[in-house]
């Protein structure tokens, strides 16, 4: 059993940046795994090369930030001189509820978000009969992105769930 309240925050931190990691490499020019987004995003970068690498270099900073602002509500919550007012505190310092409440919201963003699109990409992979005109992104979209965005969410909602067990004791 792990120790630190903290762990699997940092897990979902580590999920979360290997999930940033290629759009920061496709905002610099890398083609790996590219076709598993979509021929569209290939297209796009070809036709909008600099619009296209500013909006995967912002998809990466967003990532990024999804990781940092739990992880600044772990530091927060876990320095805190009086449990009582982990959540609730009205000092000067940051305010930990509105960093608990973007937490949560990131957590439940990203497993909506991934199991949405693991069961649509899944659900055309699987229809009968269904023509797909893009089978490399459906499959990069069903077995790797999506699962990827759902795995770091679940890993982030029970660190939540074990960071607010230990505030609360």
């Amino acid at each position: 059993m792990m120790k630190k309240p903290t762990a699997l925050i940092w897990c979902a931190g580590l999920l979360g940046l290997l999930n940033a990691a290629p759009s920061y490499y496709w905002a610099f020019g890398g083609d790996a795994l590219l076709e598993t987004i979509g021929q569209w995003l290939i297209t796009l970068r070809t036709d909008m090369p600099v619009l296209t690498s500013l909006a995967l270099l912002g998809i990466g900073l967003g990532k990024t930030l999804a990781v940092v602002i739990p992880l600044v509500t772990a530091r927060l919550l876990t320095s805190s001189p009086l449990p009582s007012q982990r959540l609730t505190s009205r000092s000067r310092r940051p305010r930990p509820a509105l960093w608990w409440n973007l937490s949560r919201l990131i957590g439940a963003g990203l497993i909506l978000y991934g199991a949405a699109g693991l069961g649509i990409n899944a659900g055309l992979l699987l229809w009968p009969g269904l023509d797909l005109q893009d089978p490399t992104a459906r499959l990069g979209q069903a077995l790797l992105w999506y699962p990827m965005l759902l795995v770091w969410g679940l890993v982030l909602a029970a660190g939540l769930r074990r960071l607010r067990a230990s505030v609360a004791a």
